[in-house]
This record gives structure tokens, C-alpha cells and sequence, in this order.
């Protein structure tokens, strides 16, 4: 457990790395793309306004959408990504039409010459990336048709991290949620509920190192404080999460295959949480559909399980009370 200061991240097959950026400053009125009624099924490209910045944001309405509250899946990028990066490595859209949920990826913002990202800790600055995902929340609600009860977030490595901060500090709005290839549970972190939780992590995660230990990211001119949450081991730090759900600290193991241990954590106040272990794994996105893409830069992708698929199945049997 640590203090979170940095960001990381993998978008395509292009390993990108920026230090933190600053925070603060209040949030602007959203953009809107129309009333709940009126959605466009398909892809709708939008900016919604909030925490000092403008976020483009990809939001997926399914074909079937049926103008009643409806679930919806918010997927945050790693860093140096965009939305619709996130979507075509996640595959979320698909499943969405499949499912009938609404998926929204929201694009994060560069300072000082680095790569978009998500903020993991308050800084000095205008720039506040947990007010936009309020006001981003709300625009879903008010003009997307989202169900409040049924707000679910996922992402991966920098996005990763993120959902770990907003289970952290937004367990109010947030009902469940998936992190891939990054979090961390920072001192001070206390949610308000106990937040149904799952995460995948590779055994080779070069980038977030599953034990813990140097990523390939640090070097002389990282800060000492970001390299230290780098290093922290993932598994301990889940553990943590586990411990504020009321979960038996004794995890039920078993393989999936056989490059998949998953960890279930029985007794929680809503039932049960999973750790996937992805052995070999890579900084990847199990399942993805283009996962393979990037194997020779961020490592092997397991199809045995999927994220998407698997993370959803899980979020979705849960709401706010």
C-alpha cells in the first residue's frame, strides 16, 4: 500500500509512459447529445465537459435499447490511449449489442507534453479526473438513459488504476467493478461500500510487475515515489480490497485451464470477489480481440478467460442499494 503519484499504460501495441499530472479546479456543465428517448443506436462520438478539461467520449447504444434505464459500462484507456482504442482492445461494443448494456469509453487528457491518462491522486492543478467521471456519471443518467443503480467500471493498466481510485472514492456511484493490468489500494483508501470487485493480472506483466519489483518503465528520470507504486506486488494490493469487502482473508484456488489460477475470496458482505493470475500473461487484455497483435512488445495474451465476457457476467448480478 502506498501513496499512488504516477500513471502507465499500453494502448495497441505501442508501450507509452507519462508521469502524474495535476488535479483540482471544478467542473463545467456536460455536453449532451440528446434526450433518453431519442438515442441513435451504434457509436456516438461526444464531448462531455468536467474537472477543468474536455473529454471526448465514445458512447455504444445497442440496437435493441428499449428507452428504459439501462445498464452501462464505463471502459477507461491506458495511458497514451483514447476511447476508441479501448474499445476495439476491449471488444466491449459487441458485447454491448449483444447484451443490450450501454458502453461509454471517454478519451483522457495530456499535460506537459505526455500521453493522455487518468488521474490517481489530487493534484495542484485546474484539471480534476474524478470530477469529470461525476459529471460523466450524470450526463449518462440524464441523457443516455443510464440506470444510476447500474453503473459499472473497467480498465486497463493507467484505466486499470483509475477504476481502483473509483471504487476507492466513488463506492456511491460505482455498483461493481474490473480492473486489467494495474491497481493499487493507496493509503487513505476507505470506500463507503463494499465494492464487488474483480482484476487479471500476467505473472510476466513487465510494465506493472505482478510481484512487485522494477517495471521497465522506471528509469533515472522517474520520480522515486511513482517507481515505489510501480513496485508495489498486485496480488497484496488486492488483498486489501478483499479485506475492505469483509471477505475471508483464505482464498479458494483453482486452475482454469491451464495457464489461469483464479483466487475467489468467499464471505464478502455481497458474496464473492476473483483475483485471475494469468501465468506467462503479459501487460494485456485477456481475451482481446487483438490481443495477438501485441505480443511480441507487451507479451501473451490468454484467451482462456476474457475480461470483457467475464467481467461483465460478474458486474452485471450487481446494483447500488
Amino acid at each position: 500500500m502506498a501513496a499512488v503519484v504516477g500513471v502507465v499504460g499500453v494502448v495497441g501495441v505501442v508501450v507509452v509512459f507519462a508521469g502524474c499530472s495535476s488535479s483540482g479546479g471544478s467542473a463545467t456543465p456536460a455536453t449532451s447529445a440528446g434526450a433518453c428517448g431519442d438515442l441513435v443506436p451504434g457509436v456516438n462520438d461526444v464531448v462531455v465537459t468536467g474537472g477543468g478539461a474536455d473529454h471526448p467520449v465514445r458512447i455504444f447504444v445497442p440496437s435493441t435499447f428499449s428507452r428504459v434505464p439501462a445498464p452501462v459500462v464505463i471502459g477507461w484507456h491506458g495511458l497514451g490511449g483514447d476511447g476508441a482504442q479501448q474499445a476495439d482492445y476491449s471488444g466491449y461494443e459487441r458485447l454491448a449489442e449483444e447484451q443490450g448494456f450501454v458502453v461509454a469509453h471517454p478519451t483522457g487528457v495530456g499535460e506537459g507534453g505526455g500521453g493522455t491518462s487518468w488521474q490517481l491522486a489530487p493534484g495542484s492543478g485546474a484539471r480534476d479526473d474524478l470530477a469529470f467521471a461525476d459529471i460523466l456519471i450524470d450526463e449518462l443518467v440524464a441523457e443516455w438513459c443510464a440506470d444510476p443503480t447500474r453503473v459499472y467500471s473497467t480498465g486497463f493498466s493507467n484505466g486499470g488504476y483509475f477504476t481502483a481510485r473509483l471504487v476507492c472514492e466513488r463506492a456511491d456511484r460505482i455498483a461493481a467493478a474490473v480492473s486489467v493490468a494495474g491497481l493499487t489500494h493507496p493509503d487513505g483508501c476507505a470506500p463507503s461500500r463494499p465494492v464487488p470487485y474483480l482484476a487479471y493480472h500476467g505473472t510476466d506483466d513487465a510494465v506493472v510487475p505482478y510481484d512487485g519489483g522494477e517495471s521497465v518503465l522506471v528509469g533515472p528520470s522517474v520520480p522515486a515515489d511513482l517507481a515505489a507504486v510501480l513496485g508495489l506486488p498486485i496480488r497484496a494490493e488486492f488483498d486489501e480490497f478483499a479485506a475492505d469487502a469483509g471477505c475471508d482473508p483464505t482464498t479458494n484456488d483453482q486452475y482454469i485451464g491451464v495457464e489461469v489460477i483464479v483466487s475467489n475470496y468467499t464471505g464478502c458482505e455481497f458474496g464473492t470477489m476473483a483475483f485471475f493470475e494469468v501465468q506467462e500473461g503479459g501487460h494485456t487484455w485477456p481475451g482481446s480481440p487483438v490481443g495477438d497483435a501485441a505480443e511480441a512488445q507487451v507479451g501473451i495474451t490468454t484467451g482462456i478467460v476474457e475480461a470483457t465476457r467475464d467481467g461483465w457476467a460478474y458486474m452485471h448480478q450487481f446494483t447500488l442499494d
